[in-house]
């Protein structure tokens, strides 16, 4: 079984206006709301590949019972963890066709000790051999950037395999157990590292960078200048097809949800990052964090050049 866990979810709501002008009043054409937040945008693209999984989130208020809601429509298994506050509400504001873009995020609510006790009961309970959990996303206000390391220890402690994907110091605590799998872009390696990294080429030419971040799998994405996947020993290069991006938001979650999918049923490296790069590149052509059908993302995979 693969559960996703997510800390900070949010229900993401985009605007489509004509054109983005500061100082002025701007007219939506279109709105539509997903239910997001990371590792639940992992839960929905696995959905689109026909892969069973088990959402588990931290929830409040009315937006968190709308997001629940909304994902078991889509025939997601939502695994509701109570919090007193009101889940976030993100905004993105796009142009027809994704030319211009901002999202802005709320924080949080705060989240309390005992409230985020029952995600760590809630693993001890499900975490065994042959599961893989992917851990995504912010840390809310109220959790120590030291979560995801202590819930990776006790996941790993019962046979579990993790999936990390997080940013700044939850990711440079996280790693500390190494994980399965992490995914950081260019700018996260260059924090992780303590070097500035500008292309994929400087990893190629220099394989003990990725090594060094500390995970049995390292991917790599640098967006249209293609990603790589190496497992410490060899390395995948691949470049995405030339697309026209509606909103990249989400494209990421997308593309850990490939790779998850890949690593759970065993597939070889290359293999593993077409399919991780079809499912970002088939996202980003999405309104919104819609996720795209399989069939798409099959005809992108096929689009997909291994370099």
């Amino acid at each position: 079984m693969i559960y996703t866990i997510t800390l900070n979810p949010a229900l993401d709501k985009q605007l489509t206006v004509a054109d983005i002008r500061f100082n002025d009043v701007l007219i939506a054409e279109k709105v539509q709301l997903d239910f997001g937040g990371k590792g639940f945008n992992v839960s929905r693209m696995l959905k689109e590949l026909n892969q069973t999984s088990k959402a588990v989130g931290l929830l409040g208020g009315h937006t968190g019972k709308t997001i629940a809601e909304g994902l078991i429509a889509q025939g997601i298994e939502v695994v509701s963890i109570p919090v007193s506050g009101e889940t976030r509400t993100n905004v993105s504001i796009v142009t027809p066709g994704g030319s211009k873009h901002i999202k802005v995020n709320e924080k949080g609510p705060t989240v309390r000790e005992d409230e985020l006790q029952q995600i760590y009961q809630y693993i001890a309970e499900h975490a065994a051999v042959g599961t893989l959990w992917v851990l995504a996303g912010s840390i809310p206000p109220g959790v120590d950037c030291s979560a995801y390391r202590q819930m990776s220890q006790k996941i790993q402690e019962l046979g579990g395999d993790v999936v990390l994907d997080t940013s700044g110091e939850a990711l440079r605590e996280g790693i500390k157990v190494k994980p399965k799998l992490v995914k950081p872009n260019l700018f996260e390696l260059s924090q992780l590292t303590g070097r500035e990294i500008t292309d994929l080429q400087e990893v190629l030419d220099n394989p003990a960078i990725a090594s060094s971040v500390g995970a049995e799998f390292v991917a790599i994405s640098a967006g249209d200048k293609g990603a790589l996947l190496t497992d410490g020993e060899k390395i995948a290069l691949c470049l995405p097809p030339e697309i026209q991006e509606a909103n990249p938001v989400g494209a990421g979650d997308a593309m850990v949800a490939g790779l998850s999918f890949a690593l759970y049923h065993g597939y070889d490296l290359e293999q593993a990052l077409m399919l991780g790069v079809a499912c970002g590149t088939a996202s980003a052509l999405q309104s919104g964090t819609k996720m795209p059908a399989w069939d798409l993302v099959e005809e992108i995979r096929q689009q997909v050049r291994i370099l």
